[in-house]
């Protein structure tokens, strides 16, 4: 049995149970033989709705479809008090991570499941064993057997009767060959006390409730993690009490004389209950209920009629078979790319291997749909500092502020913001900017647009809005602040996409994409241009990004931010767009806490090479 059947079968049963519940106070004037019908027929439906729905063609419910909105990942250390980011550095890895063997969780729930199981059947054959057992060892009564003959003939089914002194109240058993069972001494009760008696368990007989009995087991033997079940056994046991009460009284039986004779023989000792395989007269849990429905005046007792039983019948088999043939609508195709989603994963472990790391993600975007190509990811934090390859969108912010040109040559050599480069610059163009990750260049560029144009960019990027404590230059550069991976790749897939941002999702786009302009096609085709041509650069810090023949775009991180236990954590990543001329796809690598801190360039961007190249090899 898969998981999947399981489960599905679990939530019908459960769904056929609640409405046999909720019916119940719908079903308050009726009389307490058709709610227990109700029930009797729900129960063994849930028994069935596994059969049913193995043969049946399925009818679909259709589920919202999921949209990832960021990495899923437990973050067990939330960022706090970043620091700014200095980038540099490049060379090449190695190697394989290997992962440990998982735990079969289906396994281990199918074990449980079967253990629960187990349980409540070996219940159950327990006390078939002891029923039959004091069957056998019961003694006929020449005094109860007159009396049955007598009760046979009001209510037209047979039975036989034993006397034992192993009970200490009248039971019934026996699925096919009922036998009521009368403790010792009972030959002493008055006739009329022996005929009330043997008319309610006869009553039983006729409802055929061991059967039901049995039924109702096997549907908690099956369904014992559900309360729903358990609920229901409980009330089917007090209505079909209630309903053989009713049939006594119907039958002719004084309802005050009747009443005596159920509150003395629970009163007369009761102390050895009826095994769990025949149904005991006097419970005492039931007893106040029981007696107050006894006298009650105004109150249905007849069963249903045969028109309306079938009524009821049928009216239930139509729920089983629809909620047997219900069925989640099928899942939306994967928007995984099997190739990519396998280079991927080769690439990351081997990453992770050769720098020690603790962590690490790769990412793929179709720029034109949002569907992701490739998640694969053995990260240790949900959202990082993001680093230089937040630059990007502090460009991009810039040129729709029209707070920048392309053009322009900027002072690289100090900021009065308290922002540093790894080395000292002089005058750069932008390309150049991007290719040494100058720092104090686009703090500059930030300082242009101020915090609170930049804030709204931000959120046109849908990244979230920053503290007022983190707001400043810092922010500009990636040097404060924190970005899921999702986040950052779905932003550069913005600019990869004509400056359209369209949500990631994890399943096939059916029908038109949702789309939202956030920058003017020009401006994503100048970022694109201008990161394209500082990967090219001489002094690039992404020359370790670069694939033969195949233009691309992209830009180096590396953030370190103190976290709360005092110790420094290390993100080394590239963000990259290939072809730049034609996107097809945004790759995001990200290392975590690699070994000696590398920087960008030296660990992710190396990654993010093999990893184009292999896929666009396997794509032509």
């Amino acid at each position: 049995m898969s998981p999947g059947f399981f489960v599905a079968n679990a939530l019908r049963g459960a769904v056929l149970l609640g409405l046999a519940l909720v019916a119940m106070p719908f079903l308050r004037g009726a009389s307490a033989a058709t709610r227990r019908l109700v029930l009797a027929l729900a129960l063994g439906g849930v028994l069935l709705v596994p059969i049913v729905s193995s043969i049946t063609p399925s009818w679909h419910v259709e589920a919202p479809a999921s949209v990832l909105r960021g990495v899923v990942i437990v973050d067990p250390a939330p960022v706090d008090d970043p620091t700014p980011v200095v980038a540099a550095g490049d060379a090449p890895p190695v190697a394989v991570h290997r992962e440990g063997a998982r735990f079969d969780v289906a396994r281990a729930l199918a074990c449980v499941w079967a253990l629960g199981a187990l349980l409540v059947l070996v219940r159950l054959g327990v006390g078939l064993v002891r029923t039959r057992a004091i069957v056998r060892r019961a003694a006929e009564s020449a005094a109860w057997s007159r009396t049955m003959a007598r009760a046979q003939a009001s209510m037209g089914v047979r039975a036989a009767v034993r006397v034992t002194e192993e009970l200490d109240a009248p039971a019934v058993t026996g699925l096919f060959a009922p036998v009521v069972l009368v403790p010792g001494g009972s030959e002493q009760w008055s006739e009329e006390r022996r005929h009330a008696v043997l008319l309610h368990e006869l009553a039983h007989v006729r409802q055929r409730d061991c059967l039901v009995h049995a039924m109702a087991q096997l549907a908690c033997a099956v369904h014992w993690f559900d309360p729903l079940v358990w609920m229901a056994v409980r009330r089917l046991r007090v209505e079909r009490e209630l309903a053989a009460d009713d049939a006594v009284l119907v039958a002719g039986a004084r309802a005050s004389a009747y009443a005596e004779d159920l509150l003395a023989i629970a009163g007369a000792g009761a102390s050895r209950a009826a095994p769990s395989f025949a149904l005991g007269m006097a419970e005492r849990s039931q007893l106040v209920a029981r007696v107050t429905a006894i006298v009650a005046a105004a109150r249905a007792r007849r069963p249903p009629s045969r028109f309306r039983a079938g009524i009821l019948a049928g009216g239930v088999a139509v729920s089983v078979v629809a909620v047997a043939a219900a069925a989640p609508a099928e899942p939306a195709p994967s928007s995984l790319d099997p190739s990519l989603q396998a280079i991927a994963d080769e690439e990351l472990d081997r990453a992770m291997a050769e720098w020690h790391a603790q962590g690490g993600t790769v990412l793929a975007l179709d720029p034109s749909t949002g569907e992701i190509l490739a998640n694969a990811s053995r990260s240790a934090r949900s959202s990082y500092v993001p680093g230089s390859t937040f630059k990007a969108i502090t460009l991009a912010a810039a040129l729709e502020e029209g707070a920048l040109s392309p053009d322009e040559r900027i002072d690289c050599a100090r900021h009065d913001g308290g922002i540093y480069d790894g080395d000292s610059n002089g005058v750069l163009s932008i390309p150049e900017m991007l290719a040494v990750s100058s720092n104090i260049g686009i703090a500059k560029i930030y300082d242009r647009i101020g915090p609170d144009h930049f804030d709204r960019w931000l959120r046109a990027f849908h990244f979230d809005a920053p503290a007022r404590i983190e707001r400043g230059p810092a922010m500009g550069v990636g040097g404060a602040g924190t970005a899921t991976p999702l986040q950052l790749a779905a932003a550069y897939a913005t600019l990869a996409n004509d400056g359209v941002y369209i949500a990631p999702t994890s399943t096939r786009r059916k029908g038109p994409v949702p789309r939202e302009r956030v920058v003017r096609p020009e401006t994503a085709h100048t970022v694109l241009s201008l990161l394209q041509r500082a990967v090219n650069h001489p002094r690039a810090t992404s020359k370790l990004a670069r694939i033969d023949g195949v233009p691309m775009a992209g830009k180096t991180g590396t953030s370190v931010w103190s976290l709360p236990d005092g110790t420094e954590a290390f993100y080394a990543s590239f963000v990259g767009v290939v072809p730049a001329d034609a996107p097809r796809a945004v790759i995001l690598v990200g290392i975590e806490q690699a070994r000696q801190g590398e920087s960008g360039g030296k660990v992710a961007a190396p990654v993010f090479a093999r990893v184009a190249s292999r896929w666009l090899r396997g794509a032509r």
